[in-house]
């Protein structure tokens, strides 16, 4: 009736129930060949069985989680930092894969094989003795325990959900989750529940996208010598900074002027307490201190060589190339703002300078920052 056509050598049939004899054993015809159904088939890495058990699925992944731990387990002479790393990389998500949809099922008998799989990457990392307890190997050898790991992946994956933006059909999803059964509940359901007492609607929300594809990107330096190279300088420099002190985040900047009426620069400082640490970080502060700067430090100013300075290389990387990240809409702020400034004939290049080198200007942009973070300050 919809018009889709099925292959019969790539069609599985399952019935999802847990009572028998609402399970059909009759076989489908799909161009002419019969089609038994099964007690259990893979979708997307997953072996899916008629009752969401799991077993078959967490068999497999203990089976090649240890087989990964082994190999890891072969290699002599590594370090318990080089190990540890290695066991994240390359043990981990064999065994962690798609485990929010499986990880409700980890208990029981069903612990052991994926234990067992911890304590030889414990072994290959710190070199303890099979024997010892799980936790023991897991607290010594510093790795996380499969539950946190799998808890972690749930969080990420739920907090992921929440920051789609409003027009994508899974964003609204959450909300339509309702308990119609004790039997069984859906792994999603049990996330919702241990979580729900987590603001979510305050979670910033990222698009998929922060330019459109043809607008132009932002010139960008990386260090100092690069700036030597071009052999321009610049009319206006604009240093700014951020400070992380008692749970609250602060920026700062300084703009530098040309005089006409004097030989030494005009400096204009600036700061401000952005906000607590639980909703700011210094990324995210630096990207609101250049927004600040071009949008009301710079407002009028015309035919000049504009160059904003920051220690901060994430933020001046993110507006070489934004992507779905965090911090878009300070991005777009400005984007938004060096068009503005572009149409009055001005050119604006951003410089990521190391926090060790000695410059005057981001060393006073710093202290303004830090004026924003003392004691009594309020975002």
């Amino acid at each position: 009736r919809s018009g889709a056509t099925f292959e019969a050598e790539k069609t599985a049939i399952i019935h999802f129930t847990r009572n028998d004899h609402k399970s059909d054993p009759e076989p489908y015809v799909i161009k002419g060949r019969p089609v038994e159904p099964k007690n259990h088939t893979k979708i997307l890495g997953v072996i899916m069985d008629t009752r969401l058990k799991y077993k078959e699925h967490i068999a497999r992944a203990s089976s090649k989680g240890l087989k990964a731990a082994l190999e890891l387990q072969r290699l002599r002479g590594l370090s318990p930092a080089t190990a540890r790393q290695l066991f994240t990389a390359t043990v981990a998500p064999v065994v962690d894969y798609a485990s929010n949809v499986w990880m409700h099922r980890y208990k029981d008998k069903l612990i052991g094989p994926i234990n067992r799989i911890q304590r030889v990457s414990a072994k290959a990392i710190i070199g303890t003795f099979l024997t010892v307890a799980t936790n023991v190997a897991e607290a010594e050898a510093h790795i996380l325990t499969a539950k946190e790991r799998f808890w972690r992946k749930a969080v990420k994956m739920w907090t992921d959900i929440h920051t789609l933006p409003e027009t994508n059909p899974v964003r609204g999803m959450t909300s339509k989750m309702r308990k119609f059964r004790n039997s069984y509940r859906s792994p999603l359901f049990q996330v919702a529940e241990a979580l729900k007492d987590i603001p979510m609607e305050r979670v910033e929300t990222i698009n998929p996208l922060t330019l459109l594809p043809w607008e132009d990107r932002l010139e960008v330096i990386i260090g100092e010598e690069e700036t030597r190279a071009t052999g321009t300088a610049s009319t206006v420099r604009v240093a700014v900074s951020s400070s992380v002190r008692r749970e609250i985040v602060g920026v700062g900047g300084v703009v530098q002027k040309r005089s006409v009426l004097r030989d030494d620069p005009e400096l204009q400082p600036f700061s401000f307490t952005l906000g607590p640490r639980t909703e700011q970080n210094p990324y995210s502060a630096e990207l609101a201190a250049i927004a600040y700067t071009l949008r009301r430090s710079l407002r009028g100013v015309a035919n000049e060589r504009i160059t904003v300075v920051t220690s901060n290389k994430g933020a001046v990387l993110s507006l070489k190339r934004p992507h779905q990240q965090s911090g878009q809409a300070y991005i777009r702020s400005v984007y938004d703002s060096v068009e503005e400034l572009r149409k009055d004939n001005n050119i604006i290049t951003v410089q990521w300078l190391a926090a060790s080198e000695e410059d005057k200007l981001l060393k006073q942009a710093k202290t303004q920052a830090r004026e924003a973070t003392k004691d009594g300050a309020t975002p």
